[in-house]
C-alpha cells in the first residue's frame, strides 16, 4: 500500500540504488523540485506516490519483457518476467483489501461497495498494478502455466486459476469503488479493462462472470457505481466535442476511450464507428494545440505536448476506413509533434507496435481556426499563424469544479512556441500549500481584488465563433484578432496585431469597476527591468511584504521593489533563445509599480525558452497597483510584443486621451506604421484621436507616411477619418485595407465604404476586391 494518498516532492532513486528486500517502506528519494540535492529516506508515511512508483516500475520490466518473448520466442525474456510476475500472484493472492474503520476513503473497506480506496492502493483510479500484470500474464501465458510459483504447487493451485481470481479481486472492487462519472470513471475502467480481456468465457467459471459478463458492463449496461460507455460519451459537449474538464483531463480521457478500441476490437466490439463524438472529442485538441504542439494551460492542467498516441489511434482508425480527409488532419499533427521533437515512435511501447500504422504519411496541412470558444470551459483561443511569426493569445474566466480555477478574467501571451505570459502550473499536489497560489488569481494574469469565478459575457469578438460551433476559420483580415470580454465588474479587451509575417503585437485594455485595483502580469524571463518611455531605470524600494494584499496568494511572491510611479513605463524580460519581452504601459494617477519574484510557473520541459522558471527558479512577475482611481474609466491600457535579434517592432506607444467611455493607444512600429487602435464600452458616438469618429467595440487605424492603410469596425455603426468611412445601420463587423496598391473589403452584414470621394454599398464579404 502506498504511504500516502497525497503527492510528495520526491521521486524514487534509480532501481539499482533502491533498498533491497525493503520492509520498511521507507524509500530513497530525488527532490523533484532541485534534483540536484542529494538523495534522502522518505519515511513510509510521507512516501506519497513512491512505492505504487516502485512496484510500477517493476512490473513494467515484467510486461515489456513478456512482450519481447510473444514476439521472439525466446525464453530468457519469459523466465525474467515470470520471476517477478510469480512473486507478484503469490503475494497479492494472501492480501485482503484494505480496512478502513474510519471511512477516510469513503467506506469502511474490506469487500463493502462505495468510497474510493482500490484493492491494493488509496485510490481505484490508481490501483494499476493488475493493469501490468494482466499483459505479463497474457503474452507468457504458456510459458508461466508450464512454470508455476513452487508455492502454488505446495498448496495444489495452478497458475491459471490463482491469476484469475486475484485479477478478478481488481476488477470486483473497482465495480464498486472510485466514481460514477468523470474522469474517475474513465480511469477507473482504465484499469480494470486488461483484466478483464485475459479472463475466459463466462462459463469457465463458478459464478458464471467471466469476459464477457465485465465487458458488457463497459460497454452496455451501467451501475450505480459506474456508467458504461454510452453515458461517458453523454459526458462529451456535442459541439465542442470537449470533456468538461481541464484539458489534462479533456484530452487523457478520450486518450483512454482510444485505447480501449483496438483491444476491444478485437473481442468483437468496435466503440469508434458507432460513436462518433469519440472522433469529435480527439480532433478538438487542435484549438487547444499552440503551435509548438503543446497543450494550452488553465484549470489544474500542467500543459506539455498533445497526446500523440490519441491521433495514432485514430491514424489507424482513418486509415482503415479509408477516410482521406482524417488521415490528413492528424498525420499532419504527428508529423508537426516528431518535426519539433515533441514525439517520437521509438517510444510508442508494445501497443504501438502492435497497433500503429506501418508508416505516417508525409503531409502537412496546418489547422487553420483563427479562433475558437468553450462556453463550458469560459476559454478563447485566437491565432494568427499566418506568417513566421506565429502569434496566439487566450483569455478565459474562473470556474470553480471540474478541475477549474477561479482565476478571475485571465490572458496568456504566446510568441515563438511559447505561453511567455503564461498561467502559473508548478504546485506540488493538490494537497500541497503551494496549490492555494497556483490554483487561484495570484497565479495568473488578472486584476484583483473583485471577480475570480463566474458567467462571462462576450461583447464582441472577431473571428466570431457562431452559436453552436467551436471554431472559426474566417477573419475579416489577415491582420487582426480580438475579443471583448465582461466578467461581473471586469471587462477586458485584447487584441492580436499584425503588422508583417514576421512581427506584430497585443494589446490589453482592462477596467475594473473598482477604485482600488492591482494589475498582475507574470512573464517567464532570466531578468525583469523596469524603465520609464526613455529607457530609464526606474529607482525602486525594497520591501518585506505589501501593505495591503487581496488574496492570500500574495504571501507567496517575493523580492519585492516598489517604484512610486505613474507615467507610461516599460517592463522587459530576456529569456535564452535571444527572446526579449516588453510591456509598454500607460500611465495613471494612483499608480504604484512593483516587482516581484513569483513561485516556478511549470514542472514540465519544454514549456518555456531554456526550461526557465522551473523549480526551483522563480518567475519574474509585475504587479501595478492604481488606489483611488477607478479603474473602469481609468483603465490599465498596455501593448506587449516579443521579439529576437532583429529588435523591437514597436518603437512607441501613447494613450489616446479619448472620453470616459472610449480608450485608446496609438503604436508606432519599425515597419513605418502609426495604428490608432480603440475600444469603446457603450454604443455611442466617440471621437479618440483628430478627425476621427467612432461608434462601435473596436477601431483600428493604420497609417503609413500619413496615408490610411487599413480601417477596421469591430462590431460597431461608423469608423470616419477624413474622407474615408466605414458605416452600417446595424451592428457590423467590416474593414477596408490595402494590399500591393489594391482596396479589399470584409464585413459580414451590409456596409456603406467610402474611400474619397468614391461611396459604395457592400453587402457581407471577406476578401473582396473594392
Amino acid at each position: 500500500m502506498p504511504g500516502m494518498r497525497t503527492w510528495n516532492k520526491y521521486v524514487n532513486v534509480p532501481l539499482e540504488d533502491r533498498t533491497p528486500y525493503n520492509e520498511t517502506g521507507d524509500m530513497w528519494g530525488i527532490n523533484k523540485l532541485n534534483p540536484s540535492e542529494p538523495s534522502v529516506k522518505v519515511p513510509y508515511k510521507e512516501s506519497g506516490h513512491m512505492i505504487r512508483g516502485n512496484n510500477v516500475e517493476i512490473l513494467t520490466l515484467a510486461e515489456n519483457a513478456a512482450f519481447v518473448y510473444w514476439v521472439t520466442g525466446e525464453e530468457k525474456f519469459a523466465r525474467f518476467a515470470t520471476d517477478i510476475f510469480n512473486v507478484w500472484l503469490v503475494g497479492t493472492y494472501y492480501m485482503n483489501p484494505i480496512l478502513d474503520p474510519e471511512k477516510s476513503c469513503g467506506s469502511v473497506g474490506g469487500w463493502e461497495p462505495g468510497g474510493i480506496c482500490g484493492y491494493y492502493d488509496y485510490e481505484q483510479i490508481h490501483d494499476d498494478l493488475v493493469m501490468h500484470a494482466a499483459m505479463a500474464y497474457d503474452f507468457a501465458f504458456d510459458y508461466l502455466i508450464r512454470h508455476p510459483h513452487a508455492h502454488l504447487k505446495a498448496i495444489g493451485k495452478d497458475t491459471k486459476t490463482v491469476a484469475a481470481e486475484v485479477f478478478k479481486r481488481f476488477i470486483n472492487i473497482g465495480l464498486v469503488r472510485g466514481g460514477k462519472s468523470g474522469n474517475w470513471n474513465v480511469n477507473g475502467w482504465n484499469i480494470m479493462l486488461r483484466p478483464m480481456l485475459v479472463l475466459d468465457h463466462n462459463e469457465a467459471y463458478a459464478d458464471g462472470k467471466g469476459k464477457e459478463y465485465y465487458l458488457n458492463l463497459l460497454v452496455n449496461e451501467s451501475t450505480p457505481y459506474h456508467d458504461a460507455i454510452p453515458d461517458i460519451l453523454k459526458t462529451y459537449d456535442r459541439v465542442t466535442g470537449l470533456w468538461p474538464e481541464s484539458p489534462g483531463y479533456s484530452f487523457g480521457t478520450v486518450q483512454s476511450l482510444l485505447d480501449w478500441a483496438a483491444p476491444l476490437k478485437r473481442a468483437g466490439i468496435d466503440i469508434i464507428a458507432g460513436n462518433p463524438i469519440l472522433q469529435k472529442a480527439a480532433m478538438a485538441v487542435f484549438p487547444w494545440m499552440d503551435d509548438a504542439a503543446n497543450m494550452v494551460v488553465f484549470g489544474d492542467s500542467r500543459g506539455g505536448s498533445a497526446n500523440f498516441q490519441a491521433f495514432e489511434n485514430l491514424l489507424t482508425y482513418y486509415t482503415g476506413t479509408d477516410n482521406k480527409e482524417g488521415v490528413e488532419k492528424v498525420a499532419s499533427a504527428l508529423n508537426k509533434g516528431i518535426s519539433q521533437k515533441k514525439y517520437s515512435r521509438n517510444n510508442a511501447g508494445w501497443t504501438g507496435l502492435c497497433t500503429y500504422t506501418a508508416t505516417i504519411p508525409s503531409v502537412r496541412v496546418e489547422s487553420n481556426e483563427r479562433a475558437s470558444y468553450s462556453p463550458h470551459h469560459r476559454f478563447i483561443t485566437m491565432k494568427n499563424w499566418e506568417g513566421d511569426y506565429k502569434m496566439m493569445f487566450t483569455l478565459y474566466g474562473g470556474k470553480k469544479g471540474y478541475h477549474l480555477t477561479p482565476n478571475g478574467l485571465a490572458l496568456q501571451f504566446y510568441a515563438y512556441g511559447y505561453a511567455l505570459a503564461p498561467d502559473a502550473a508548478a504546485y506540488e499536489s493538490y494537497w500541497s500549500k503551494d496549490h492555494g497560489y497556483h490554483q487561484s488569481p495570484t497565479g495568473s494574469n488578472t486584476v484583483l481584488p473583485g471577480y475570480t469565478e463566474g458567467d462571462i459575457t462576450i461583447h464582441a469578438m472577431e473571428p466570431m465563433v457562431k452559436e453552436g460551433e467551436f471554431v472559426n476559420d474566417r477573419e475579416l483580415t489577415p491582420y487582426l484578432n480580438f475579443a471583448d470580454v465582461s466578467a461581473g465588474e471586469k471587462r477586458r479587451m485584447v487584441a492580436m496585431v499584425r503588422t508583417s509575417g514576421n512581427s506584430g503585437y497585443y494589446v490589453d485594455i482592462f477596467r475594473s469597476d473598482r477604485a482600488d485595483n492591482d494589475y498582475l502580469f507574470h512573464h517567464v524571463g532570466t531578468s525583469m527591468e523596469i524603465t520609464d518611455s526613455e529607457g530609464n531605470k526606474l529607482p525602486g524600494e525594497a520591501l518585506e511584504k505589501f501593505d495591503k494584499t487581496w488574496h492570500e496568494g500574495y504571501h507567496w511572491f517575493s523580492n519585492l521593489h516598489k517604484s512610486d510611479y505613474n507615467q507610461n513605463f516599460i517592463a522587459s524580460w530576456s529569456m535564452p533563445e535571444d527572446i526579449t519581452a516588453r510591456l509598454w504601459m500607460a500611465g495613471g494617477e494612483g499608480r504604484e509599480i512593483y516587482q516581484v519574484d513569483a513561485p516556478p510557473t511549470t514542472m514540465n520541459k519544454g514549456l518555456t525558452p531554456g526550461d526557465i522558471c522551473m523549480p526551483p527558479m522563480p518567475t519574474p512577475a509585475l504587479i501595478v497597483r492604481q488606489e483611488g482611481n477607478n479603474a473602469h474609466t481609468h483603465p490599465f491600457v498596455s501593448v506587449y510584443e516579443a521579439y529576437k535579434k532583429s529588435g523591437p517592432n514597436v518603437l512607441g506607444v501613447e494613450a489616446l486621451q479619448g472620453d470616459d467611455g472610449c480608450t485608446g493607444v496609438k503604436v508606432n512600429t519599425a515597419d513605418g506604421y502609426a495604428d490608432y487602435l480603440f475600444t469603446a464600452t457603450d454604443m455611442q458616438a466617440h471621437h479618440p484621436s483628430k478627425r476621427v469618429s467612432f461608434c462601435g467595440r473596436l477601431g483600428l487605424i493604420r497609417e503609413k507616411e500619413g496615408q490610411i492603410q487599413l480601417m477596421y469596425l469591430g462590431c460597431g455603426r461608423s469608423l470616419k477619418k477624413s474622407n474615408f468611412v466605414l458605416e452600417s445601420d446595424h451592428d457590423v463587423y467590416a474593414a477596408i485595407y490595402m494590399q500591393h496598391g489594391v482596396w479589399y473589403y470584409s464585413a459580414t452584414g451590409p456596409v456603406r465604404v467610402k474611400i474619397g470621394k468614391e461611396t459604395k454599398e457592400l453587402n457581407e464579404g471577406y476578401n473582396q476586391k473594392l
